[in-house]
């Protein structure tokens, strides 16, 4: 919802729209925009609601504090078009003067019943019938007496009110007070990692990971207290693990505890559900025992491959013959493999060890894990690697719609032009700076490894992966830029260039080339990836060129 809002102590200077509700990011802009300190206290006026009549002759004209305003709209954000009109009626009959009253109401509406039409006594009861208990059975339902119930509400109901949207009535419902005007009520606008209740002096206020300082900064502004350490601090998150929580909860510092949640909270955010439950497996199979660990084991996770309920050599190459998909298993051929042979010398080749939960590999080189893998687990991890850069390449196709007509006038065309290498080269820089504009934030530590979605050698070995592009023998080629912790097989080679594909085709590669690149001689359009048979992925080796190594980076 757009509003008009004005310092409460510069009502004369011009209004500034923002839009609410709004996450803690934009209500710091807000704060910024207006030129105001963080406070509790009143510190903006609105000036109007743009686009929307009803708030705006609830609102107009109010003075209010900013954080108090969005949580408001944030409450109001989940109210359908039948919620939206009680609120509204219910804030007209009361002559609802306060934010506090308002956001009251917010979370009372079910105390009122308004009626906008008459005409079907039955299913006006019905409907009365419903918002007073809230949920009832169908059967229920089924067999009040609409019409009666509706008779009974509009005869002997003392308390009515005809306002702009109907006829009101308070029912048996008791209103409570949620909101203090001090500490916010538990609302859970967006999914969130992880709830902090923090109490002091006998109130409570809630913070919802991951959240930024600011953010925590006013949740103890509300509870009238300047530090983390004269709170209590509760837990509630259906995400993190008992064994988290347990070992981040021996911290007995609240700031600790929190600033620990919070950057965990804004990891598990990063990687998603699906690694989460991967993030957990890991830790059942290496049992973590200090914040440090756990963290380690986070910076770590994609270098490790599980093999739940795998516990011998035998069943380990079992598995690896008959259901890896590494191999074309025929099941006639079993009496004359031998399963324990195959997983010895498999295990031989690789940083593997048996946990309670099964068999696990490490194929990384990160020292910080050296002690828990050998303690737990018996690993003996290997000396640190140097990184290496591995680039794939493949033909790019380059497009533009700006063509110069017979009379040297630039014109859209209909269909695109192909342009050759030579055309752009003067343009690398322009091409160089569309990619880094491609790539998201959450891309930084990973590149579209990121979205690498299998927990096995290629994960481990391919630190990171981004698109760029490169001159090679006079032709601009695409490249894909690998950073990788280890030598990968041809297999894994494999592996790494058909995802590398399905991005060029369907993922990054399908969202750069609708971006346009401006250029002196117009906007141009450039595709790494191409339906004809002559469009590959090949390595420096594979085309002949040298390939350039990474020095000098080392796990630490």
């Amino acid at each position: 919802m757009l509003i008009n809002l004005k310092r409460i102590d510069r009502k004369e200077d011009a209004p500034i729209i923002f839009n609410f509700p709004c996450d803690d990011s934009y209500i710091s802009n807000v704060y910024i925009q207006l030129g105001l300190e963080v406070s509790t206290a009143p510190n903006c006026y609105i000036d109007e609601i743009l686009y929307d009549l009803d708030m705006n002759n609830i609102l107009k004209g109010k003075q209010c504090n900013i954080d108090e305003l969005n949580f408001l709209f944030k409450k109001m954000d989940s109210f359908d078009g039948k919620e939206r009109k009680v609120f509204f009626a219910s804030a007209f009959a009361e002559n609802l003067k306060t934010m506090a009253e308002l956001i009251n109401l917010s979370f009372n509406t079910h105390c009122y019943s308004l009626v906008s039409d008459f005409n079907n006594l039955e299913t006006v009861g019905k409907d009365l019938y419903l918002s007073e208990k809230q949920a009832v059975a169908v059967k229920e339902l089924d067999e009040v007496e609409g019409e009666s119930f509706a008779m009974e509400v509009i005869k002997n109901n003392p308390n009515s009110t005809i306002t702009p949207y109907g006829v009101l009535y308070k029912n048996s419902n008791e209103p409570e007070q949620i909101y203090n005007g001090k500490q916010f009520p538990l609302y859970h606008w967006e999914e969130t990692v992880a709830t902090i209740q923090l109490t002091a002096k006998g109130a409570n206020e809630f913070i919802y990971l991951p959240c930024s300082d600011v953010e925590i900064e006013k949740a103890l502004m509300r509870l009238e207290t300047s530090y983390l350490h004269d709170c209590e601090v509760a837990i509630d998150s259906h995400s993190f693990s008992d064994r988290i929580i347990n070992i981040i909860s021996a911290d007995t510092t609240p700031l600790i505890k929190i600033d620990t949640l919070n950057k965990l909270a804004e990891y598990y955010k990063e990687i998603g559900n699906h690694d989460i439950e991967y993030f957990e497996k890991l830790m059942d199979h290496i049992k973590p025992r200090t914040v440090d660990e756990i963290f380690a084991l986070a910076d770590s996770m994609y270098e490790f491959e599980l093999f739940d309920g795998i516990h011998s050599v035998e069943s380990y190459g079992r598995y690896m013959i008959c259901e890896s998909g590494y191999f074309e298993y025929d099941s006639n051929l079993e009496e004359y493999i031998d399963f324990k042979r195959y997983g010895e010398g498999k295990m031989a080749n690789e940083v593997g060890a048996f946990s309670n939960s099964g068999y696990i590999v490490y194929r990384g080189y990160n020292q910080e894990l050296s002690n828990i893998l050998s303690e737990n687990l018996g690993m003996k991890l290997p000396k640190s690697k140097e990184q290496q850069i591995l680039k794939l390449y493949m033909p790019l196709t380059i497009t533009t719609y700006d063509v110069e007509n017979e009379y040297g006038y630039r014109e859209t065309a209909d269909e695109p032009l192909e342009l050759s290498n030579y055309e752009v080269t003067s343009y690398l820089d322009e091409i160089l700076e569309a990619i880094e504009k491609n790539n998201l934030p959450g891309e930084k530590e990973r590149g579209l490894m990121k979205y690498y979605d299998k927990h096995d050698s290629v994960n481990a070995k391919v630190s990171k992966y981004e698109f760029s592009i490169e001159m090679v023998d006079d032709e601009l080629k695409g490249v894909a830029v690998l950073t990788l912790n280890d030598d990968l097989t041809e297999e894994e080679l494999e592996k790494i260039k058909n995802d590398i594909t399905s991005q060029t085709s369907d993922g990054w590669g399908e969202g750069f080339e609708q971006r346009e690149i401006s250029t002196d001689m117009g906007d141009i359009y450039i595709s790494f990836w191409n339906a004809s048979n002559s469009w590959s992925i090949k390595t420096a080796e594979e085309m002949g060129i040298e390939q350039p190594r990474m020095g000098g980076m080392q796990f630490e």
